[in-house]
């Protein structure tokens, strides 16, 4: 059976910039193991599979990369957003338009609005994120992030443990060519006191970006991910935006953020944040931004029978 297939740039309003996402509209009859061999044969960081939703939820959403399934992030939700636009699957007004998603038992709150043809998406959530301040100290995350002694910020912010949905460690550095020479040592973490902690992937971010607009560069490194790619990091968002409230000592009220991710000429994000941060209450969180239709095609579905076989 043919499956028709979308390539999305999300986070960008230029075609072949952002991040490159596989989205399938109409997925029902593909199983887990068919979804992972699609995203190893897409081989974009993400691919996204969507099926039917019920009751108020609009669609149900499962995420792969090459090497597994993933937490559903705000890249994935921007992405099946607009093809879902495009295919006429989900109509949209001048005004805001609120949709439901969901991922098993989750439920994402998805805000819709044209704007002179452009299709604007924020994912809405709130969080209530589990901080560990027990990390490496700094000399063992200098071996972890192959980085010096002065690469590490320790006066503005202090690394940390994050969980919102999936669990980061998150380090703050002092500049992008720090970002960009961290490399994740596996051998170097099971040496750590923090070895036993369940952390598959890292957040690292300055305070020194490209753009003059944007507040932070983000960059995700990880066990499975290679030294010079730099994958999506909406999925990691609001863990990024708990520490920052954790660490900056940020006052109650609502906040704005612009972050960045990869440089412009090689494809670069840029993320719209929103949040609003109470003593007494959730984080609640909006990730947002444009996305661009680049491709389209069919696929058939694989025969794991044969596949494993072989």
């Amino acid at each position: 059976m043919e499956y028709v297939y979308h390539t999305v740039d999300v986070f960008t309003q230029t075609a072949f910039s952002g991040a490159a996402v596989s989205v399938f509209p109409k997925a029902s009859g593909l199983d887990a193991m068919q979804m992972q061999l699609i995203a190893k044969e897409m081989n974009h960081s993400e691919t996204v599979f969507i099926f039917p939703g019920s009751g108020e939820v609009a669609a149900e959403l499962r995420v792969f990369s090459p090497a597994g399934e993933r937490v559903v992030g705000s890249h994935s939700v921007v992405a099946a957003a607009r093809t879902l636009v495009h295919s006429q699957e989900l109509p949209v007004e001048d005004k805001d338009c609120v949709v439901q998603f969901s991922q098993g038992r989750k439920v994402f709150r998805v805000v819709l609005s044209m704007n002179e043809g452009r299709l604007l998406t924020q994912l809405s959530m709130s969080v209530s994120p589990q901080i560990d301040h027990y990390v490496p100290d700094n000399r063992e995350l200098e071996q972890v992030l192959g980085l010096g002694s002065n690469d590490i910020e320790t006066l503005k912010a202090r690394t940390l443990f994050v969980s919102c949905d999936s669990p980061y460690l998150i380090v703050p550095l002092r500049s992008m060519d720090a970002v960009y020479r961290a490399r994740f040592n596996l051998e170097a973490w099971s040496r750590s006191s923090a070895a036993s902690v369940a952390v598959n992937e890292v957040l690292v971010y300055s305070s020194e970006t490209e753009s003059l607009q944007t507040d932070f560069h983000l960059r995700i490194l990880g066990e499975h991910i290679a030294h010079d790619a730099s994958p999506p990091v909406g999925a990691a968002i609001p863990a990024f935006v708990a520490s920052l409230c954790e660490s900056r000592g940020l006052a109650d009220g609502t906040h704005t953020l612009w972050l960045e991710r990869g440089f412009k000429a090689n494809r670069q994000s840029v993320l719209q944040v929103e949040f609003v941060k109470k003593a007494t209450a959730e984080l609640k969180v909006r990730v947002g931004g444009d996305a661009v239709l680049v491709a389209q095609g069919t696929i058939l579905a694989p025969d794991v029978k044969t596949q494993y076989a072989a």
